[in-house]
């Protein structure tokens, strides 16, 4: 019994430490945060348009169709008596204006000298992209590789169809695609 009761007095006495230590602690109080001290915004200068400044360039976009004007809705009658129709006589209707067709718009052509520098440069890029293909050992590279020159060899197929129908700038940046994964094979 003895024995118990100093268990339970060693217990009370562990109790009563560890509770006074959180009866002691007190919360910190929040500072006030500092304001910033934020720049005035600079001054702004306006400057007129240049009333001399070239025109704007020709834009490709397709000026909308004239739409037709909607038809008038007819006001109520008050009348109950009805008219016989009167038959259609085309002496009363005066000539028909033609229609003007609508304006197409108008690409401009690249000046030939350039056309054909852009697709000698990315023919070479081509002819670079598919010898660095060619010296990929393809049987060692892992699936990942084998994905990636794959896909190398669509994007010289779309890059070469694409210079076949004059369609530069997309062939560029497939060409420039293909350019870097067959880079990216090389270093491995």
């Amino acid at each position: 019994m003895v024995d118990t009761v100093r268990r339970l007095l060693f217990a009370a006495a562990l109790m009563a430490l560890a509770s006074g230590g959180c009866a002691t602690g007190r919360a910190k109080t929040p500072v006030a945060p500092t304001p910033l001290d934020v720049p005035a915004p600079p001054p702004r200068i306006i400057v007129p348009p240049d009333p001399e400044a070239p025109p704007p360039p020709i834009t490709t976009e397709v000026a909308p169709k004239p739409q037709a004007t909607p038809p008038r809705q007819a006001a109520p009658r008050t009348e109950t008596k009805t008219e016989a129709p009167k038959p259609f006589d085309p002496a009363t209707v005066g000539p028909v204006a033609p229609v003007a067709p609508a304006p197409t718009a108008t690409l401009q052509q690249a000046p030939t000298a350039t056309v054909k520098e852009a697709r000698q440069k990315i023919g070479e890029q081509l002819k670079r992209t598919k010898e660095e293909l060619g010296r990929v050992n393809f049987s060692a590279l892992t699936a990942d590789g084998k994905s990636q020159h794959e896909t190398a060899q669509r994007f010289v197929a779309q890059a070469e169809q694409a210079l076949n129908e004059g369609n530069l700038v997309f062939a560029a940046k497939v060409a420039d695609k293909a350019a870097s994964l067959a880079a990216s094979l090389r270093d491995r």
